[in-house]
Formats: structure tokens, sequence, C-alpha cells
């Protein structure tokens, strides 16, 4: 899947995002996530120009239809660097939680959680796969193979 391609198809997922759910993103680097990350702004009505990735920042935060609380994993060393920052709280605020280097976060995310897993094939072309649990998150997933196509679970 191409760089256009993953911002669409992000775009597609943030048209079907509502305040509370959460989207855990997993890849390589390089492997799309922030891209991925714009084409959700875009579904919500925020100007991708305006998301970065909060590498340094840990999180940002940005206002569209909802509010996204954009969390990045990347530059922790552990699990107490991340239990210290009590980011857990952004689970219950009203928006959506996109969180970046997801595989990264201590122990179990919430059961709502939908997973997106980004994976470089080469330098033009992404494997996203989709996954989820929760009534929630195959409810989004369903929603998405109705506007993309019935073989979700793996894009190119």
């Amino acid at each position: 899947m191409s760089v256009e391609k993953t911002v669409w198809l992000g775009q597609m997922l943030g048209i079907e995002l509502t305040s509370g759910d959460i989207v855990a993103l997993i890849g390589d680097l390089g492997g799309g996530k922030t891209w991925f990350t714009k084409g959700i702004a875009i579904g919500l009505d925020i100007d991708p120009n305006d998301i970065v990735s909060p590498t340094f920042t840990l999180v940002n935060e940005y206002q569209g239809r909802q509010q996204i609380f954009h969390i990045d994993l990347y530059r922790l060393k552990n699990t107490i660097e991340i239990l210290d920052l009590d980011l857990e709280d952004y689970f219950s605020r009203e928006g959506i939680v996109v969180i970046e280097w997801a595989n990264r976060w201590p122990g179990k995310l919430p059961e709502n959680t939908i997973h997106v897993e980004l994976k470089m094939i080469d330098e033009h072309t992404r494997e996203i796969k989709f996954s989820g649990k929760h009534y929630r998150a195959e409810e989004i997933i369903g929603a998405l193979k109705e506007k993309v196509g019935r073989n979700l679970t793996k894009l190119r």
C-alpha cells in the first residue's frame, strides 16, 4: 500500500471513529504509523498538515469533529517510564486515542482497542492488518470492510 493509500485508509477509519475509541498502531520504523494518523485526522476534519509525530512531546492533542490524543511511545525506554506518565488517563477523556508504537504499552490495552499493524513490504508497499475482539472494534472493522472491500485484514 502506498503512502497515499495508507492516508486514505486512515481517513476511512477516522470517519468511523467516535469519542472513546482507541487505535493502537503497531509497526516498524517507517511503516506508516504517522501517515495513517494523518488519514485519521482527515476523517475527523483536522488538517493533516498539523499532525506530527509526538516522539519528543509524547502526546499531541488536535481538535476536529472529535478530539484526538496522539501518543507516541517510541522514545520511552521501559515500562516504568510509560506508567509514570499516567497515559491511561487519556482512555477516559472525551476524544479518540491513537497510540504509535502501542506494542510497547505495558500490560493490556482496553478491550475496545482497534489494533492496526502496519508492515513495510518494500519502499513503496505496506501491508495493513486490522484486528479487535470488542464489539466496537468489530463494528468499525465491519464498516471499513463495507467501504473498502471484504479483504480488510490484508490490504496492499
